[in-house]
């Protein structure tokens, strides 16, 4: 009977703990609403949107080719990644092929990709992963290496400059991009991953945040840590480090660690659901906080911990969104970010929200985290996660020993990659830990069990279309930077795609079209060198300046139209040319007329010494027939 009391005991509290879990589709929004992942899709979709207006592009696609100009940049990258994590299709071959072609290019100067930003690094190989590349393999360096952006810009940066030269935000980035699929950290390499997890535990401040300088915790680096640390959660390895900001020693697990900065987050939170950095109340930091619940699996909208009030972090966010369907910054003007206008949506704002949209979407959705880029998780892997939290959410101090023993070798038969998304599991250890279970013991005694992977259609080969021939076909014979997108995504393709018998024709063809355009970017590159450096103040010119404006002024007429978008500055080069040609016109006019006055003084000089030497001889004339009448 006790046994069977027991059992009834168990399967109610197990069905209040499963009652008590966030719906998929539905979560409680701080007792005020429901907000489905419909939503968070909705708010993205209008992000979208926004952007394609901001660009101009009715193709269809945001990823179009004035956006692909950005690629490499941060606003060129993260919007990619956003629209890949909330499954929105958009143009993402011709994303990967010019980030490919963008990356060689860099490769090739000394400092590759950045001599002192190793986020480079990070950034371009989520937003490469999440474009369906490889970034462990862009392709070949001039010295006939791989480019290994994971190797080169995480474990290895080393070798090049410290991962953390430009602060914590190296440490961290470099840990979210080594964990987005996992990675192998091989023999040998600068850094290990317990390397990185220490170089940013020693940073945390004594109120348990994280910053960028100083001992004031900042939200956006404190929940970008917690991103980073999210897969660690239930790792019980106690780091032994040395704190930057006291010099003290500490022994810490990094959920130690997250609960601190978690409570610190809570503690930073306005009552209107947003955050401020910097003294600015600001989107972007509340959808850092977001993000990094997310990454922990913690529901953003419903843990109370980050609910002031009736204000959610969803209600903090919101707060931002334009009429437009974009996203305010803050409504404070930021001197330190003057693109940034109280009144109109940001570029900035519009990628950091559509990520935390689809960070949000991924979690109701029952999806891998924003930054876990592996193939999602069976379905039977997914079910047995969410029956062993709900078993594990049943735990209390009257459960016996040899449950608590069961449950954890259920929890060690867990693949360790997968263990992240138990979400009780500290349940567990706690009470493990209390009934003297020597958890390291059952985890090297437990065999780790896989689940079956769900079927998947076999992907089809890569094919070299006959629309895309007649692409590379109607090349226009004068080339601009017009047709670099279409170029650079064809050769892409060309390159991966199944041998026909036209191949090598087409890869000569498009290779020498690649040149012509490459040829062109330099010239608009080196036009706007010039013009910054030889014509620049143009308040300076004068008519010593005429030929280098004039040649500037003939460089770009020689451009095509599109081409002479991308020049820098050109109307105040045309206002100096006018300048310098009205003051040749003036000084041109001033000799013409100086000339027609000297004409007319000559002319006159002239007729007034005809007109004497007339009346000279007259008089001569005049005297001499007087003096011949005087003869006579």
């Amino acid at each position: 009977m006790k046994k069977t009391a027991k059992r009834i005991l168990c399967a109610v509290l197990c069905l209040s703990a499963l009652l008590s879990l966030p719906c998929p589709s539905t979560f409680a929004a701080g007792g005020k609403r429901d907000v489905s992942a419909d939503e968070f899709m909705s708010v993205a979709q209008g992000i979208v949107d926004w952007k394609k207006s901001d660009l101009g592009t009715d193709d269809g696609y945001l990823i179009c080719d004035s956006f692909l100009t950005l690629a490499g940049t941060t606003p060129g990258d993260w919007y990619p990644i956003g629209l890949a994590r909330l499954g929105i299709e958009d143009n993402s071959d011709a994303y990967l092929a010019v980030i490919r072609d963008v990356v060689a290019e860099r490769y090739k100067t000394p400092e590759k990709l950045s001599s002192v930003k190793a986020t480079e690094w990070h950034r371009i190989s989520l937003a490469v992963l999440a474009a369906g590349g490889d970034p462990t393999n862009m392709g070949t360096a001039d010295d006939g290496s791989t480019i290994d952006l994971i190797a080169d810009g995480t474990y290895n940066r080393g070798y090049a400059a410290s991962l953390g030269k430009q602060g914590i935000n190296g440490w961290i980035w470099g840990l979210i991009a080594l964990d987005s699929m996992r990675y192998d950290v091989p023999d040998g390499a600068y850094y290990t991953r317990d390397d990185i997890i220490k170089e940013i535990l020693c940073r945390q401040n004594p109120d348990g945040g994280f910053s960028l300088m100083g001992e004031v915790s900042d939200p956006d680096i404190t929940a970008m840590a917690l991103q980073a640390l999210a897969p660690y959660k239930n790792s019980e390895t106690v780091y032994v480090y040395t704190l930057k900001a006291s010099g003290e020693n500490a022994e810490k697990t990094v959920w130690e660690v997250i609960n601190e900065a978690i409570d610190c987050l809570s503690a930073l939170q306005l009552d209107t659901g947003d955050f401020e950095s910097w003294g600015t109340e600001n989107v972007e930091s509340t959808d850092q906080v977001t993000v990094a619940l997310c990454s922990l699996g913690i529901d953003p909208l419903s843990d109370s911990r980050f609910i002031k009030g009736e204000n959610t972090l969803f209600d903090g966010i919101m707060r931002y969104r334009m009429a437009d369907g974009g996203f305010v910054h803050s409504y404070t003007y930021d001197e330190e970010n003057p693109t940034s206008l109280p009144d109109q949506s940001n570029t900035m704002a519009g990628e950091q929200t559509l990520y935390t949209m689809a960070a949000l979407w991924r979690l109701y959705s029952g999806k891998r985290t924003l930054y876990d880029f592996r193939p999602e998780q069976s379905s039977a892997m997914r079910s047995r996660l969410s029956e062993l939290d709900v078993r594990l959410a049943g735990i209390t101090s009257e459960t016996p020993k040899d449950e608590l023993y069961a449950m954890l070798e259920s929890y060690c038969s867990v693949p360790e990659n997968e263990r992240s998304y138990v979400n009780n599991y500290r349940i567990l250890s706690d009470a493990a830990k209390t009934a003297g279970i020597d958890i390291e013991a059952v985890d090297k005694a437990t065999e780790t069990v896989e689940s079956p992977a769900d079927e998947k259609g076999e992907s089809s080969e890569i094919r070299f279309t006959e629309s895309d021939r007649a692409a590379a076909d109607s090349l226009p014979d004068k080339l601009s930077t017009e047709q670099y997108v279409l170029v650079v995504t064809l050769t892409d393709k060309l390159q991966r795609c199944a041998d026909f018998p036209e191949k090598e024709y087409y890869i000569e063809k498009l290779t020498a079209a690649k040149a012509a355009i490459a040829s062109v970017q330099e010239e608009i590159d080196g036009l706007n060198r010039d013009i910054k450096e030889k014509l620049y103040p143009f308040e300076g010119l004068g008519l010593k300046d005429k030929k280098t404006v004039d040649e500037t002024v003939s460089r770009y007429n020689a451009l095509s139209p599109y081409d002479r978008k991308k020049v820098e500055r050109y109307e105040d080069v045309i206002k100096s040319k006018t300048k310098i040609d009205n003051e040749l016109r003036a000084i041109v006019i001033c000799i013409v007329l100086c000339c027609i006055a000297a004409a007319c003084a000559v002319f006159l000089v002239r007729r007034i010494k005809r007109r004497r030497r007339r009346r000279e001889a007259e008089f001569e004339e005049l005297c001499k027939k007087y003096a011949d009448e005087d003869d006579e």
